[in-house]
């Protein structure tokens, strides 16, 4: 995983959490993040990172670092069609 991406995805959620801390392990859930907000979160993710995440790619983000993990993952995927930089 892309360390900027953890720390860009961090910073993120913790201004949309309005949290001062988030453990990148901990379920986001025990944040505050409702399916609202996780929706809204991915529609700003794909826009920000330029990436496709899909519902059921989402369904699985449950930590920070499962976001961020995903978020990289759709990154190289996009690089190696050559639709995009990585």
């Amino acid at each position: 995983m892309d360390r900027d991406v953890l720390e860009v995805v961090g910073e993120l959620f913790r201004r949309r959490l309005q949290v001062s801390e988030l453990d990148p392990d901990a379920p986001l859930v025990d944040y505050g993040l409702d399916s609202v907000r996780s929706i809204d979160l991915v529609v700003e993710m794909e826009s920000l990172f330029d990436v496709d995440i899909s519902d059921e790619q989402a369904a699985l983000m449950l930590t920070l670092r499962d976001v961020a993990d995903q978020v990289t993952a759709s990154r190289a995927v996009r690089g190696a069609r050559g639709d995009g930089a990585a």
